[in-house]
């Protein structure tokens, strides 16, 4: 009986310096497995990857169309002025010109409409949410000229010549008054200094 137990003695030390020698093999030999983690640039966003560009969007009215001497406008993305757009048509069919003093309207349900500011704007009218603003402005130049303005000086548009007015513009009939509505898009921001869309400017 004493002689399986010393067998048994010598064979684990055996086996113990075996199974180190394989775990060493395993490890040491052939190459590794590494890891690392990829550079991100600011933002967190991987070096290279592409951006969807934005575009921005001015719809205005001009009143009355052939001359025009009033400006309703709002500026934005493209995208987010689109859920507005169906109230500020109504906005532009309630436009009427009395002889004396500027524009009257009727606001959409749920926008609210606010007093001028800084001499030019003489009435605003913000959307429900506050995120966006209807200016109303007076301003000389003809159709072409302040949609040459819009185009290229606020939304960074290559050239605007005639042959553009027909392309972004369309007939309103407002309330005894002919107007023409504007659409024009461009990639620049037209807010100043990149803020909230508050419409701003001729």
């Amino acid at each position: 009986m004493p002689l399986p137990q010393l067998r048994v003695r010598s064979v684990l030390p055996f086996a113990l310096v075996a199974g180190l020698a394989v775990g060493a093999i395993g490890c040491g030999g052939g190459e590794s497995v590494q890891t690392y983690a990829a550079p991100k640039s600011e933002g967190g966003k991987a070096p290279g990857a592409v951006e969807a560009a934005t575009e921005y969007r001015i719809l205005g009215a001009m009143y009355p169309a052939k001359d025009p001497e009033w400006f309703f406008k709002m500026s934005g993305p493209a995208d987010q002025l689109a859920k507005y757009e169906a109230d500020f048509d109504k906005l532009l069919a309630s436009v009427s010109l009395p002889a004396n003093g500027p524009p009257k309207f009727d606001a959409p349900e749920g926008w609210k409409t606010g007093p001028g500011r800084a001499g030019i704007v003489v009435a605003t009218i913000r959307t429900p949410d506050d995120k966006f603003e209807v200016t109303v402005t007076s301003s000389i130049g003809g159709v072409e000229a302040n949609l040459r303005r819009w185009a290229v000086q606020q939304l960074g548009a290559k050239d605007f010549g005639p042959e553009d007015v027909a392309k972004v513009t369309k007939p309103i009939d407002a309330k005894g008054v002919k107007g023409l509505r504007a659409d024009v898009r461009g990639p620049n921001n037209p807010s100043p200094k990149g803020g909230p869309f508050m419409g701003g400017g001729k």
